[in-house]
């Protein structure tokens, strides 16, 4: 990681050192809006538009992308936290959390022991340039917490604590209702009203089991759904949400523009051109003698036309999508023949189509001698939704992806496109919920009290060809692939271990429904034996995806006791400061959450207790996705990795071409 300057385009000559402190006092300025609308007691957000629209809203990408910032230290963590949202569809304000309270820590450590995080051989007099060999030293070490000590706790101990959604009886793989819709509870209580969320999390739930057929598909038709999200989804402002329904099959956000009522099943095609050519292609001259010549050509063109859509007729093709507008001789002879046309669809619903039928429509214009491939069209009728006419497509599909579609109702056009964003936010976490889980365990070491760890002069200190460069000149850490290993002693984990064992009896899902729940074991009895295959990695086994963890901050309270219990067996002494800072920065996710309910829970006996898992505290908690909690962790890491290497802030002057050119943006965003 380079230690760099990060130019802003302000007053010229504004020159702005950065240390940790000030990264701090900018992020906690972020920090103070979501931290009032965090968890499911956190209350609102109101934002006046400039254009005077109203926004009311607890969805944190929503809250952090409508702020107007100037500082860059701001917009680069809310970048960060979008980056974040795109992939786990949630944890914005968990993100925003988090990362304040590691640079609290970080703060706090460095005023106790200022040395701790510096080269004890450097020998810089250069305040500035000493900050920035420490600055690209902590960027490092954040690094190499993440990939050797992290992803081995969580693949070594907590690894067994994790909940499947998943359980096999007789070899069948079956998916546990119970817990995807506690799953999805979780979900939309951190996201939207109390007074909506289990309509709307119900809702959900019903979608997704309309939209499969075995549990072995649900990873790709989560992704598909995800993937085509904006083509299933049709909003209708102005009614109540309760209106919102699932329908079968798709819905085409087009009306008929010829209507030609067909029975039973017929075929359909799609084109991407002009059924009726004209006399010339683009950009060609077309020279005609006289009026009598360019008549007999128009003929000829009309008579093709007509040709055209009689042959389609023969061929029982009762339906033409289309992508592009069609000519008015084409909508007459469609309507003398008996056609049905469908015409500028968008890209994004040709896709679909394309994807679920298997047909891809040619870029060709139609002829006579060769037709494109079509496809069986069940039923094609149109249908009101709200005041505006669509179109109901019901096909034959033969993937695992059984088509639906959803309408979403909402009082104001704004309420709607938050109910909108959170569904779509659903279905990303729930595609990273089926992904496998990457964390990577290392085998402990044969030493159980120590912490094995070669020592080179970049992880104890400033490496001296380093002290002789630039601030800004790169470092190259060396013995990268030296894994950090540790192992607990059994005095340690016989708490854990015991809580374990009491809480492991026959369920094998996180629903909770009868007795407690038996958790993930490396060689336990419910390791599903199957597997599924996913694009780019080929086969997957079930025991690697689905994995669930209470919520309410029970992840984080754990992770923080083995983090803690592993910087009292490391032997180096900045690596156990990393652990101490990044643990003890974890309570506040629980403390926030506790802090907003009327029950105050004290965290101490919170941590005895997070290992019963009954069905009582599965409800209390809900189930979040494992998943999403480590690339929350990982994204946290990676964004502040970026921060803590920033030295100087340069101001340069904006040009005028460049002002003018966001002043337009800002218009045609208002207009919008």
């Amino acid at each position: 990681m380079f230690s760099f300057v990060l130019q802003v385009a302000q007053m010229q000559g504004h020159k702005e050192h950065v240390d940790i402190g000030k990264i701090l006092q900018v992020a906690e300025s972020l920090e103070s809006i979501v931290s009032g609308c965090f968890g499911p007691e956190g209350g609102q957000v109101l934002f006046i538009k400039s254009t005077g629209d109203l926004l009311i809203t607890k969805d944190g990408r929503s809250i952090l992308e409508c702020l107007l910032l100037d500082h860059p230290v701001a917009r680069m963590v809310v970048s960060a936290a979008s980056r974040h949202y795109s992939i786990t569809g949630d944890g914005v304000k968990s993100f925003v959390l988090l990362l304040c309270a590691i640079l609290r820590e970080l703060q706090a450590t460095a005023d106790r022991n200022q040395g701790l995080l510096l080269s004890r051989k450097a020998t810089l007099k250069n305040q500035y340039q000493r900050q920035g060999h420490a600055s690209r030293r902590l960027s490092n070490i954040l690094l190499t917490f993440q990939s050797r000590v992290l992803d081995p706790i969580i693949a070594q101990h907590l690894r067994p604590h994790f909940i499947s959604v998943f359980s096999t009886t007789e070899g069948n793989i079956t998916l546990c209702r119970a817990s995807i819709q506690r799953t999805i509870d979780t979900y939309f209580r951190g996201r939207l009203g109390c007074n909506i969320h289990q309509f709307i999390s119900r809702l959900a739930c019903e979608y997704l089991y309309d939209c499969f057929l075995r549990a072995a598909d649900i990873p790709v038709v989560v992704g598909l759904v995800s993937k085509y999200f904006s083509s299933l989804l049709t909003e209708v402002p102005g009614l109540p949400v309760e209106n919102s329904r699932i329908l079968p099959a798709v819905i085409l956000h087009r009306a008929f523009t010829v209507y030609c009522p067909a029975e039973g099943e017929v075929r359909a095609l799609m084109v991407t051109e002009p059924i009726n050519q004209c006399l010339s292609e683009p950009d060609v001259a077309f020279l005609v003698s006289s009026d009598v010549q360019l008549q007999q050509s128009q003929l000829y063109l009309r008579q093709r036309t007509e040709n055209l859509l009689k042959l389609l007729q023969r061929k029982d093709i009762r339906i033409v999508f289309s992508s592009v507008k069609q000519h008015d001789i084409v909508l007459y002879y469609a309507k003398l023949s008996g056609i049905s046309i469908v015409d500028c669809l968008p890209s994004e619903e040709m896709d679909l189509l394309s994807m679920i039928t298997g047909v891809t429509p040619k870029s060709e214009p139609l002829n006579d001698f060769l037709l494109p491939e079509t496809f069986p069209v069940v039923s094609c009728k149109p249908i009101v939704i709200g005041n505006k006419k669509y179109v109901h497509l019901v096909l034959r599909s033969s993937l695992a992806f059984q088509p639906h579609s959803l309408v979403l109702c909402g009082p104001v056009k704004g309420f709607t496109e938050q109910l909108v964003s959170s569904f779509h936010g659903a279905f990303k976490m729930l595609t990273q919920l089926f992904q496998p889980f990457t964390a990577v365990e290392e085998q402990p070491a044969n030493n159980a009290d120590s912490c094995l760890l070669k020592r080179t002069e970049e992880q104890s200190g400033t490496c001296e060809r380093c002290q002789n460069d630039s601030v800004g000149a790169p470092c190259h850490p060396e013995n990268n692939d030296q894994a950090v290993h540790m192992h607990l002693t059994h005095s340690e984990e016989k708490d854990s271990a015991g809580a374990s064992r009491e809480g492991s009896a026959s369920p094998s899902c996180g629903c909770g429904d009868t007795g407690s729940i038996e958790r993930r074991r490396p060689q336990g009895p419910f390791i599903i034996q199957g597997s599924y295959s996913s694009a780019g990695t080929g086969s997957v086994p079930f025991a690697d995806v689905g994995l669930v963890f209470p919520g309410a901050g029970t992840f984080e309270l754990l992770l923080k006791d083995y983090l803690h219990k592993f910087a009292k067996i490391c032997q180096d002494a900045e690596l156990a400061s990393i652990c101490t800072v990044v643990g003890n920065a974890f309570l506040c996710i629980p403390r926030q959450i506790c802090k907003a309910k009327t029950r105050q829970i004290h965290l101490p006996q919170r941590t005895k207790e997070m290992l019963q898992l009954d069905s009582l505290h599965i409800a209390e908690t809900g189930l979040e996705p494992v998943s999403c909690k480590y690339q929350l962790l990982a994204s946290v890491l990676q964004c502040l990795s970026q921060l803590v290497a920033i030295n100087l802030i340069i101001g340069v002057k904006k040009s005028q071409s460049a002002e003018n050119e966001e002043t337009d943006e800002d218009k045609l965003e208002a207009d919008h």
